[in-house]
């Protein structure tokens, strides 16, 4: 997750887990200068694998 104020990183954190789950993927936090859009304050970067047919 990249974020723009990683004092807040409890709320982030409880995001995370309200959308992901109970099994949440393997994350990392890092705060950033800034994202592409000043309004935004958090990114979240994701890879899925999806099972074989």
């Amino acid at each position: 997750m990249f974020v723009t104020d990683i004092s807040r990183w409890a709320d982030y954190g409880w995001a995370h887990q309200e959308f992901f789950g109970d099994n949440p993927p393997v994350t990392a936090m890092v705060e950033v200068k800034a994202l592409i859009h000043p309004d935004m304050l958090i990114e979240v970067e994701a890879d899925a694998v999806l099972p074989a047919p």
